[in-house]
C-alpha cells in the first residue's frame, strides 16, 4: 500500500514539475506591443550615439539654484489639505 502510495505521489509531482515547463499557449498578435511602445517613446534622438559633440547643459549656479529652491522645499511644503504644495518661488539670476 505504501508503495503504491508513494508511486502515485510521485508520479503526481513529476507531472506537475513537467506541466510547469510545458511551452505556453499562442500568444496574441500585439503580445509586447505596450513594452516596445515604452521603449520606442523614451527614444528623443535616436542618432545620439553618432554624435560625440559634449552635452551643453545649464550652469552650475542655476541647477544649485533649483536644487536648493525649488526641488528640496517641494519635498517638505504640504497644504492645509495635505497635497504637495504649489511652487511659488521664481529663479533669480
Amino acid at each position: 500500500m505504501f508503495k503504491q502510495l508513494m508511486v502515485i505521489s510521485v508520479s503526481i509531482l513529476f507531472f506537475a514539475v513537467i506541466g510547469g515547463c510545458a511551452k505556453s499557449t499562442h500568444l496574441s498578435a500585439d503580445y509586447g506591443r505596450s513594452y516596445h511602445a515604452l521603449f520606442a517613446s523614451q527614444v528623443i534622438n535616436p542618432d545620439a550615439p553618432k554624435d560625440r559633440t559634449p552635452v551643453e547643459g545649464m550652469p552650475g549656479y542655476i541647477a544649485s539654484q533649483i536644487y536648493n529652491d525649488i526641488y528640496i522645499p517641494s519635498l517638505t511644503r504640504t497644504e492645509n489639505n495635505g497635497t504637495t504644495g504649489r511652487l511659488t518661488r521664481r529663479l533669480r539670476r
